[in-house]
This record gives C-alpha cells, sequence and structure tokens, in this order.
C-alpha cells in the first residue's frame, strides 16, 4: 500500500468513527446512560474546573502555533508544508466547532448534562501534534511525539476529569483530528522528501517510541478493562444505570487516555517512523569515475 493511500485509509477510519461513535454513545439511552455515570464520579470541587494545561488551549495559542509552524517549514524551506500542518490545526478545529453546534444531544435517558461532542480541547491537543509533526525533522519527531502525546493524554484525562467531556467526545475529538491529517497527508505535499534535513538519525531511538507506544496502549486498555468490570459488577442498582461512579470514571478516564495514544500510535506507525525511510538524497552517494 503506498503512503499517501494509507493516509486516505485513515482519513477514511475517522470519517466513520465520527457518526458511529455519536449515533451509539449520544443517540441512544444505553450510551447516555453509561457516559453519563462516569460524570456521577466527578468531585464536586473538581466539576468544570480548569488547570493550566487546558487554560493553554485558546485562540490566541492556536495563532500562535500557526505561525511558529509557519515559521519552521520557511526556515526548512518547506513552506507547502508548513500550509498544509496549518490546515490540519485549523480544519480539526473548525469541523470540532461546527460539529457541536449541530450534533444535539437528545434528552432520551433523563439526562440534563449539555451536549459535548467532540471536545474542542482534545482536538486541538492532537491535531497540534500533528502539525508539529510535520514540520519537524524525522531525526527529532521521536521527542516531539513523546511530549505532544504526554500532553495530548493529559488534556483528554483533565476534561473527563472535570466533568468537561464524556469518553465519546475523546473519541470523537481523535477522529476529527486523525480525518483532517489523512486528507492532508494523503493529497497533500510530500512530508518526507528524502532530503538531508529528513535524515532518520539514531534507529534505537524510535524503536524505543515504538515500545513505549505499544506498551502504554496495552497497560491502559487492561486498566480500564478492569475499572469497567469492577463499575459493572459492583454498583449499587440504582441511578445513572446503578454503577460505581468511581470505577467508571476510572474506566472512562483510561478510555480516553487509549483513545488519544491509539491514533498517535496508528499515525507513528502510518509515518513510517518505526524504521528507516528510504532517501532520494543523492548527495551521499559515490562520485562515478570516469
Amino acid at each position: 500500500m503506498s503512503r499517501r493511500l494509507r493516509w486516505g485509509v485513515l482519513a477514511g477510519v475517522g470519517f466513520v468513527i465520527v457518526p458511529l461513535v455519536y449515533g451509539v454513545a449520544v443517540l441512544t439511552p444505553f450510551g447516555q446512560r453509561l457516559e453519563d455515570s462516569a460524570l456521577g464520579g466527578v468531585r464536586e470541587t473538581d466539576l468544570f474546573g480548569s488547570d493550566t494545561a487546558l487554560n493553554v488551549i485558546s485562540v490566541p495559542v492556536i495563532l500562535l502555533l500557526i505561525v511558529v509552524i509557519a515559521a519552521v517549514a520557511f526556515a526548512r524551506r518547506r513552506l507547502a508544508v508548513g500550509l498544509a500542518a496549518g490546515l490540519v490545526v485549523l480544519a480539526s478545529a473548525g469541523t470540532s466547532t461546527l460539529l457541536k453546534r449541530i450534533a444535539v444531544r437528545p434528552e432520551i435517558a433523563q439526562s440534563t448534562t449539555p451536549n459535548s461532542f467532540p471536545s474542542g480541547h482534545a482536538t486541538i491537543a492532537l491535531a497540534a501534534l500533528f502539525a508539529v509533526l510535520m514540520v519537524t525533522p524525522r531525526r527529532f519527531r521521536p521527542v516531539v511525539l513523546l511530549v505532544g502525546a504526554a500532553y495530548a493524554v493529559f488534556v483528554a484525562n483533565q476534561t473527563v476529569v472535570y466533568g468537561w467531556h464524556r469518553v465519546s467526545d475523546i473519541v470523537g475529538a481523535c477522529a476529527v483530528a486523525l480525518f483532517w491529517l489523512g486528507i492532508v497527508r494523503a493529497v497533500g505535499p510530500l512530508v518526507d522528501r528524502g532530503a538531508r534535513g529528513d535524515r532518520d538519525g539514531r534507529r534505537g531511538p524510535r524503536r524505543v517510541v515504538t515500545v513505549v507506544l505499544l506498551v502504554s496502549v496495552g497497560v491502559v486498555v487492561a486498566v480500564g478493562v478492569t475499572a469497567l468490570v469492577v463499575a459493572l459488577t459492583t454498583g449499587s442498582g440504582s441511578g445513572s444505570g446503578g454503577y460505581d461512579h468511581d470505577a467508571m470514571l476510572v474506566a472512562g478516564r483510561m478510555a480516553s487516555s487509549a483513545s488519544v495514544l491509539i491514533v498517535v500510535t496508528v499515525v507513528w506507525l502510518a509515518d513510517g517512523m518505526h524504521h528507516a525511510a528510504p532517501t532520494t538524497d543523492t548527495t551521499a552517494l559515490p562520485t562515478p569515475r570516469s
């Protein structure tokens, strides 16, 4: 499968996930009760709370990020890639805002909490990571990815802990960011053209990142499944489906984290960073003797 086709497939996956998650989690009584039960585990002192990590995501910061991306792309003489990266951020943020306005949340499970699908914070955190990766030289991407992924996971976790968002909001945000990254990478300029600035660097760090991502996904999923089993088997049998709210909140946090980690891992693998990229740089080739 060619790289452009690979990204096109990922865009299609993101396109399908958004309505699928919305239909199951938002438009069905079971989905609403299951997700709202996690909100019951939110402490009153944390409800709708905030912190610096979440407050960082704002319009001025987004605009500053676009400027930084453009500056890096210009310095690397990859202005077209910089414009494409900026499009990933702006289109993802715009799509998330539009969906939140048109994707209503019907009151079919005695839920009075407003619609929050998808999460704008999680969308921007992921889209920003993907955009920065596009303009970052390949040898620096392992570090950038780990830092950006950690921040995106933290944002997804905190929005759930503070009762800002449900799990489906995070999954929807991941799908939106994946969709636009896939579209841009499938039809936009080549991010890696085999020039000197795109060389891989050591293989060890790339392997470490791959292992860290895969192990993290496995651990988070295992903890989330365990918490979900506890929530379903130790509930009181009344209110919000009768689930254990604290355990359900943990399960929701793990599901949100897993969603982010899975998408980041898929993007990492699709980008071919787990192995050496082919190079077309001819400057290192021996000069033929006449």
